[in-house]
């Protein structure tokens, strides 16, 4: 008696698609996996930043001065404070970097010299003890004791305030503040005058200007920096304060709560920043090359057969690359750590291709994979580093990408063996 089987033929391409199409969404777990161990590293880095701030000084901010005196008024005291007109401060940072453990870490000496005059409109202050004062973010950081200058008469203080008599009915009261203090990462100072003017400068190669204004004047050199600021009391009344995203653990209250500009010790390339940013195209490079191998095995014609295996092989393979490129650039630079990496697996992934998967049959298949793997990770750097142009060129290169699928796949018949 005859055998007849009804059943349509099982559609090979179509179950080995599907199946790897689940493979692609069980690497998704690891790639979660090495969001974490990045955000770890970066913990770590943040912790020795903290440690370091401990025992030298934390982030700055330069509070502007204060001038008060106390009077009587209804048989009560109160503390009247008096108008800060012309304010000018002067930064001068000197900076270096302090090694902690395998992380780097900016850290400051600054010259700072606050200048200006408080308006008088109380009359004849002969009778009155005058307390001129500011503040710092974190007073740990203080070298020598602050040198107060008031109407000309100059001592020091050892604490942020100084009061003195004054036999003055003067409408200006002039003063001078000087301090060496020593911070890590950033400084502000703060804007509290009628009219502003700011100079910080340095002998750093990448500092970030930052605050709530930009600098009218900036310089920024091969091993040095200078900036200025000019802002009048009205450009600050309306401003929104900011809460400087840092590492630092501010140890004030008052100061953070005014319009302040500042400059950031910017280091060229924060590792795992940049490795966040490549990890989110892991997905998308993992697929690729899938696609690459999946197009080989339904277009060959030696019907070359790649095991559901051999692919979470290969998928490993460019999972660790993220892994090299963080933990290398923990000791290089991130060009450097990038370059080894992508060598490393495309070299691996190659060798495994040639040897294992065309079992050395197919030498134009390795070149191909070769080049393909080189392509996309000179391309992925390029969006590194291009990031208000990454959409944009990501976008093109899909669309270039999915062409290529397209043309490549043209003959293939997806109904029939």
């Amino acid at each position: 008696m005859q055998n007849t089987d009804f059943r349509q033929p099982e559609n090979s391409k179509m179950k080995k698609f599907f199946l790897l199409l689940v493979m692609l969404l069980l690497l998704l777990i690891p790639i979660g996996f090495w969001y974490g161990i990045i955000d770890d590293r970066e913990s770590y880095r943040n912790d020795a930043v903290k440690s370091v701030a401990s025992s030298w000084g934390d982030v700055q901010v330069f509070g502007s001065p204060q001038m008060s005196f106390d009077r009587k008024k209804d048989k009560e005291i109160e503390t009247v404070q008096l108008q800060l007109n012309n304010y000018k401060a002067f930064v001068n940072i000197s900076t270096e970097t302090r090694q902690k453990g395998i992380y780097k870490i900016p850290v400051y000496t600054a010259d700072v010299k606050l200048t200006g005059d408080f308006l008088n409109t109380y009359g004849d202050l002969s009778d009155k003890d005058l307390t001129t004062s500011f503040q710092v973010a974190d007073s740990t950081g203080f070298i020598d004791e602050p040198i107060f200058k008031i109407n000309g008469v100059e001592a020091s203080s050892q604490d942020t305030l100084y009061t003195t008599k004054l036999k003055t009915s003067d409408k200006s009261i002039p003063f001078e503040i000087s301090y060496k203090i020593r911070g890590v990462n950033e400084a502000f100072v703060n804007l509290g005058g009628q009219m502003n003017t700011v100079e910080i400068a340095g002998n750093w190669a990448n500092p970030s200007f930052t605050g709530n204004f930009l600098p009218s004047k900036r310089e920024v050199e091969k091993d040095k920096f200078s900036a200025q600021w000019k802002v009048p009391k009205v450009a600050t009344t309306n401003v929104t304060t900011i809460n400087p995203d840092s590492v630092g653990s501010y140890k004030y209250s008052e100061i953070n709560n005014s319009a302040k500009v500042g400059v950031s010790l910017l280091m060229p390339v924060d590792n795992y920043r940049m490795a966040t940013r490549a990890l989110k195209y892991g997905f998308l490079f993992i697929t690729l090359t899938f696609l690459s191998y999946f197009i080989f095995e339904i277009t060959e014609t030696s019907k070359k057969r790649i095991h559901p295996l051999q692919y979470l092989l290969l998928g490993a393979a460019m999972l660790i690359f993220y892994l090299l490129l963080v933990s290398i650039s923990e000791f290089t630079s991130f060009i450097l750590a990038y370059i080894i990496a992508a060598i490393m697996t495309i070299g691996l992934i190659s060798l495994y291709t040639h040897f294992v998967i065309t079992k050395r049959q197919n030498t134009k298949f390795t070149t191909l994979i070769f080049s393909l793997l080189a392509l996309l990770y000179t391309f992925l750097y390029i969006l590194l580093n291009l990031q208000d142009m990454a959409l944009l060129i990501g976008s093109i290169g899909l669309f270039l990408i999915t062409a290529l699928i397209m043309y490549t796949t043209r003959n293939v018949d997806w109904y029939n063996e």
